[in-house]
């Protein structure tokens, strides 16, 4: 059965999308997805209440989300008390419409990993996965945008998406575009630049910045959100400190080199040498290319077999 993977139109398109920063549906994209992911696979992962957390598995319902000290009680163990996840609270919030979100499950699932993989090797780019499960008109999320591109595949029921324009272009993991995530209910909302129903099968790619929302119209929907993050300037300038640790200019007071300069000028015009110099120096380009090279995560798996005699 080709599928996205296969598929080389459907791959061309996407990367087309992604190198252009536009949102992108693919219609039966992954047709096999049941062969990634399913519904008994979710159900299997959700029943092993002793490997959740509150950071790992998220209730919502409502554009809100239910209380963890709700979810997650003290209970005693052979090894005294923990914070386990109470199935019967989860039940009894499942029962009233609530969403679910397992966040960072890819090494919890053999073919969710594989997906990751495959991602992965195209795009050079970190990424993970979560799952998301909600029942039919009740909303996890608000209108929003991510911090990093969105590859969702729909894995069970339907989902109604809307994505409206770029609210911030490539916002990062941090409090300045953290705090901005949600779009402003009492501003006027724009039209959407894509409106339509997610089906099994189906991938969506949502560059990062745009705002989106996403509505079960009925039943149950069960879909998996892969977030993709590159190799940034920032990751250069986290490179370079550790490498400049080793000059001691950049260990040096700045008061030390300054007399009765003008900080400004005098001392920043040695700086930007400085970092000139680093910036051309054989081991930091050495290791901005291994870095750049290597940066996308590696599937990893453990394998134990029985010696033979």
């Amino acid at each position: 059965m080709e599928n996205l993977i296969t598929n080389q139109t459907l791959l061309d398109q996407l990367k087309e999308a992604r190198a252009n920063r536009k949102p992108w549906l693919g219609k039966n994209a992954m047709p096999d997805i049941n062969d990634y992911f399913s519904v008994k696979e979710f159900e299997s992962l959700i029943n092993q209440t002793g490997i959740w957390n509150s950071e790992k598995l998220q209730v919502l319902i409502d554009n809100k989300q239910v209380p963890p000290n709700s979810l997650f009680q003290i209970q005693q163990t052979s090894k005294g008390p923990k914070h386990l996840l109470n199935a019967s609270k989860l039940q009894d919030v499942l029962n009233r419409g609530s969403s679910v979100v397992l966040n960072d499950v890819c090494e919890l699932s053999q073919g969710i990993m594989e997906i990751r993989e495959i991602f992965g090797t195209w795009t050079g780019g970190k990424l993970d996965c979560n799952v998301y499960f909600s029942q039919k008109g009740h909303q996890a999320f608000p209108i929003h945008y991510d911090v990093h591109d969105v590859l969702a595949i729909q894995v069970e029921g339907h989902k109604h998406w809307q994505i409206f324009p770029e609210g911030v272009e490539y916002p990062i993991n941090h409090p300045i575009f953290l705090g901005r995530k949600q779009m402003n209910p009492a501003q006027e909302r724009p039209p959407p630049i894509l409106d339509f129903i997610l089906e099994p099968g189906d991938l969506v790619y949502i560059p990062s910045g745009y705002f989106h929302h996403a509505t079960c119209l009925e039943g149950k929907s069960l879909h998996l959100s892969y977030g993709l993050v590159e190799m940034i300037g920032m990751d250069i300038i986290s490179l370079a400190f550790e490498m400049a640790i080793r000059d001691s200019f950049f260990r040096t007071p700045v008061k030390a080199f300054l007399r009765n300069q003008d900080p400004s000028d005098f001392y920043l015009r040695k700086w930007s040498k400085k970092v000139t110099d680093l910036s051309r120096d054989p081991d930091f380009k050495r290791q901005f290319k291994e870095n750049l090279d290597n940066f996308k995560y590696r599937g990893k798996t453990i394998s134990i077999r029985a010696d033979k005699d």
